[in-house]
């Protein structure tokens, strides 16, 4: 199997020659090739080349890889997490850009963007207009030439190409630790601005995963997991509008990518409601057993090596985890190996390695 049909079969919940292995890595690959983190946050061609040679280092064994600019994000016109003109996000000279999470407005925010949308919080003080100009011209077809060369010459399928979110978790960030008193305070208000802008999420990301010639669509979330709210918190304010955007992308023939932050052991049952074979799993640190048990035989898991692990453990521990995770997920198919969320940048190159060879022996 090459590494496109070892994926979409583990997606169809079949056995694959060898269990997938796909560390979750962006910002490894500017330390582990030397490339300084300001070209590879703003220059297309400079992050691409980065990746290419990680990927040539690490001697192609990855089954799937993240190859969207960042710049792409910190400049999105559109309400993403990583978009600098809605959050504030600060760019260090030689560290990753790290986002300031702080109490941006007033509970009056939900009611405000309810009735006008996101633009009315969009502002270009971070970002200047001609930055994204550049982003949707000229670093928008260095990264279509470049995906056509990765689609045509490189044994991986590109991961995570387009992002979308639920409306009201976007503006729980910008509403920061107050966002968890909203929760109980104006749940009227949580569930509108799901109601309201939801189809428009949809449509937006819809457009932007045709612009970049996208096959999968990311959807993560963090603030409605069972690290932050209750089951029935859950259900109330955020699965109908999860599982309406889930439906949507797949009907739209896009693969989707839950990619679930913090514990939701919890919640693994009510995605055993989406169609089967219809999205990737993404665990952070979620127990993977139990979500071999609920979700095995229905979806794709996928996961959840300790991201500290690779940078401060050693190959003998990692091997020993990653073997752990394969005999736990692999039986009967369904199961790809990555690290839960990213890895940092400064994973010890033989931790990925081992990591790597694990599914080899």
């Amino acid at each position: 199997m090459n590494s496109a049909e070892r994926i979409a079969a583990a997606v169809a919940l079949q056995e694959t020659d060898r269990v997938p292995v796909s560390p979750f890595l962006i910002y490894h690959f500017a330390a582990i090739t030397g490339t300084p983190m300001k070209d590879f946050v703003w220059d297309t061609d400079a992050c691409h080349r980065s990746a290419l040679q990680a990927f040539e280092f690490y001697d192609g064994l990855f089954d799937t890889i993240n190859l969207a600019p960042m710049r792409f994000g910190f400049t999105c016109t559109a309400p993403i997490l990583f978009s600098s003109l809605y959050y504030d996000w600060r760019f260090p000279e030689d560290g990753a850009p790290q986002m300031f999470e702080s109490v941006q407005d007033g509970p009056d925010v939900y009611d405000l963007v309810s009735n006008n949308g996101f633009s009315i919080i969009r502002t270009y003080k971070r970002i200047p207009r001609w930055e994204v100009i550049k982003t949707m011209t000229i670093h928008l077809h260095k990264h279509l030439r470049w995906m056509k060369r990765w689609r045509r010459k490189m044994d991986v399928v590109p991961w995570q190409e387009a992002i979308s979110y639920l409306p009201a978790e976007l503006l729980l960030f910008r509403r920061g630790v107050e966002g968890f008193i909203d929760l109980i305070d104006r749940p009227e208000k949580i569930a509108d601005i799901n109601e309201r802008h939801n189809k428009t999420i949809i449509r937006s990301t819809l457009r932007l995963a045709r612009l970049l010639d996208a096959r999968n669509i990311c959807l993560p979330s963090l603030k409605f997991s069972s690290s932050m709210v209750s089951p029935k918190i859950f259900e109330k304010l955020a699965w109908p509008w999860l599982k309406e955007q889930v439906l949507a992308y797949s009907a739209a023939g896009y693969l989707v990518i839950l990619h679930l932050d913090g514990d939701w052991g919890p919640l693994l049952e009510y995605f055993t409601e989406l169609p089967k074979a219809s999205a990737v799993v993404e665990l952070d640190i979620t127990d993977m057993a139990r979500a071999k048990r609920v979700l095995g035989g229905k979806l794709c898991i996928k996961g959840n090596v300790d991201p500290a692990l690779l940078a401060f453990g050693s190959p003998g521990e990692v091997e020993f985890e990653c073997k752990r995770l394969i005999e736990t997920c692999a039986p009967g198919g369904g199961f790809i190996l990555s690290s839960g969320c990213e890895a940092p940048p400064n994973s010890r190159p033989e931790n990925i390695r081992a990591m790597l060879n694990s599914v080899l022996e």
